[in-house]
């Protein structure tokens, strides 16, 4: 079992504030392939996708490999909570991993998630569903993003893991909440993290 004294210095979640705006490079999504299978992990329900969606950071890819989620959200922003967060976990060919989460209030209901929600099995009955969703359709879209240098948010809680966090929230129904959380077998977010003097940058934030 993993203890806190096996742990790093750079934890995820952190609460997002006191950020800078950075000229760096802002991630640019290409997403287009194909969910092939569900997977199960310590009861939170991964969708993984074929290749052929990739993350651009400058001149490095990252290779789309899977998305979840959390329920409340995990991050928050100058303190303010929220009540999911969709995370999109990437590999680049070094083994790094770079994930982007996106942060949900209730509010108006979202297609997107609706459809994600649609073709997620309930537990025990992942084997041998390939969920009908193309990652194209859930490309995160945002004006600017969080960045910062953390960690996995599930055990083993590996560290460095590249966060990016969009600054545009979405909006989710009661009900889509209520269905995310079923799915996940209840409240599934990590309490927030020591942000132990990291830097936080806003990119693609300069101008808008």
């Amino acid at each position: 079992m993993t203890t806190a004294a096996d742990l790093g210095n750079g934890q995820s979640p952190i609460d997002i504030t006191d950020w800078v705006a950075s000229a760096e490079a802002a991630p640019e999504i290409a997403y287009g392939s194909d969910a092939i299978r569900v997977e199960r992990v310590q009861g939170l329900p991964m969708i993984h996708f074929d290749r052929g969606s990739e993350l651009l950071l400058g001149d490095d890819r990252f290779r789309l490999l899977q998305l979840h989620w959390h329920t409340p959200a995990e991050h928050t922003i100058d303190a303010d909570e929220f009540d999911a967060e969709v995370h999109f976990v990437h590999i680049n060919q070094r083994d790094e991993l770079l994930v982007v989460g996106v942060v949900y209030r209730v509010g108006d209901g979202d297609q997107s998630l609706q459809r994600i929600i649609d073709q997620t099995p309930a537990a025990g009955q992942e084997d041998g569903v390939v969920p009908s969703l193309s990652a194209a359709d859930h490309a995160p879209q945002s004006n600017g993003f969080y960045h910062y240098t953390g960690s996995l948010t599930a055990a083993p809680f590996s560290e460095p893991v590249q966060w990016y966090l969009a600054r545009t929230t979405g909006t989710l129904s009661r009900r889509q909440f209520e269905q995310l959380q079923a799915l996940t077998g209840g409240p599934n977010a990590r309490p927030l993290q020591a942000r132990n003097e990291r830097s936080i940058v806003c990119v693609g934030c300069i101008g808008s």
